[in-house]
C-alpha cells in the first residue's frame, strides 16, 4: 500500500484564475474587455449548471459573459443565426456551444459554423485539425485542464505510457493528441476495445472519460500510477442523488499514486481553461 495523492482540481484552477485575473485587468485598461458568449439550449439541469458556474467565475475574474438560452425545441436554423450575428460581432471574442444539444440537433454541425478564431473550446473541424497537424490554435479546455493537473503531479511526461478510456471528440480524441503532442506513448481505449484491464495495468498515467460510473476499480491500476478521472455521473444510493467519477476512487487509495477526485477534479480546470482560452482569443484579435 501507498499513500495516494489526491489532485484538488479546484484548489489548482483557483491558483490558476487568480492569474487569469491579472492579466484580464491588465487588458482592460487598455480599453480591451474579453467577452464570451455562451449558448445553452434544451433543459439538461448539468448543462444550467455549468452555464451559471461558467458565468460565475467569468464575473469574479472580470470577463464580461453573455447567455443565450434556448428551448429543447429550438429551431436550427434560429441557432445558426445567432451564431453568424456572434461571429460578426466585434465585441464578442469567445462562443461556446454547451453540450449536450437535443437529440434534434446536430453539434457538429453547428459548432462548425463557429468561426475558428472565436471557439472558445477547440471543437470546430478547423481547430481539431490544427490539434492533430501540431499547428497553433484553440485546443479544447478539458483537455488542456487535464493536461495542467498533470504537470502538477509529473515533472516531464516525455515517454510516459498514457492510457484513455473513451475516444469522443470533446475529451478522448483531443486529449489523446494533446499528450502525443508531450511526447507521451499513447493508448486509446474504446468500445471495441480487448483486454482492457490488462491494457490500463500498463499505465503510467490512466484517464478515463467514458461515463459509466465507478468502471475504473483498482484492478484496472498499476502500483504508482497517476489516475484522472473525467466522468460526472448522477447516481442514487440510498434514496439520495449523488455525483460519481469513473473511477470508484475509495477503491483504488493504496494504488494509485494519484487520483482526481469527483467533483474538484477536471471539473474546475475546465471552467478555468474556458477563461484562460478567452483571454488568448482576445489578445489574437
Amino acid at each position: 500500500m501507498i499513500s495516494t495523492k489526491i489532485v484538488n482540481g479546484k484548489e489548482i484552477a483557483d491558483k490558476f484564475c487568480e492569474e487569469i485575473k491579472e492579466k484580464v485587468s491588465k487588458i482592460k485598461q487598455r480599453g480591451i474587455f474579453p467577452t464570451v458568449a455562451l449558448i445553452n439550449v434544451g433543459d439538461d439541469s448539468a448543462s444550467n449548471v455549468y452555464i451559471s458556474k461558467k458565468q460565475r467565475i467569468a464575473e469574479a475574474i472580470g470577463i464580461s459573459s453573455r447567455i443565450y438560452k434556448f428551448t429543447a425545441h429550438a429551431d436550427e436554423n434560429e441557432l445558426a443565426e445567432l451564431i453568424w450575428q456572434l461571429n460578426t460581432d466585434d465585441d464578442v471574442h469567445a462562443i461556446l456551444l454547451q453540450s449536450p444539444l437535443p437529440p434534434n440537433i446536430e453539434f457538429r454541425k453547428l459548432v462548425d459554423l463557429i468561426r475558428p478564431d472565436k471557439d472558445v473550446d477547440g471543437l470546430t473541424t478547423v481547430n481539431q485539425g490544427k490539434l492533430f497537424s501540431g499547428a497553433s490554435g484553440s485546443v479544447p479546455c478539458t483537455s488542456l485542464g487535464i493536461l495542467h493537473l498533470l504537470r502538477t503531479v509529473h515533472k516531464k511526461l516525455e515517454g510516459l505510457h498514457a492510457v484513455v478510456l473513451g475516444r469522443s471528440f470533446i475529451v478522448g480524441r483531443p486529449l489523446s493528441q494533446l499528450l502525443l503532442n508531450a511526447n507521451c506513448t499513447v493508448t486509446v481505449i474504446h468500445s471495441f476495445s480487448k483486454n482492457i484491464t490488462n491494457v490500463c495495468k500498463t499505465a503510467d498515467v490512466l484517464i478515463s472519460a467514458i461515463g459509466k460510473p465507478r468502471f475504473v476499480t483498482k484492478n484496472f491500476i498499476k502500483q504508482g500510477a497517476t489516475i484522472i478521472d473525467v466522468g460526472i455521473n448522477r447516481v442514487e444510493e440510498n434514496g439520495k442523488k449523488r455525483i460519481v467519477g469513473d473511477v470508484d476512487l475509495e477503491n483504488t487509495l493504496g494504488i494509485a499514486g494519484a487520483i482526481t477526485p469527483v467533483p474538484n477534479g477536471v471539473g474546475p480546470m475546465t471552467v478555468a481553461y474556458l477563461m484562460h482560452n478567452t483571454l488568448e482569443l482576445t489578445y489574437c484579435r
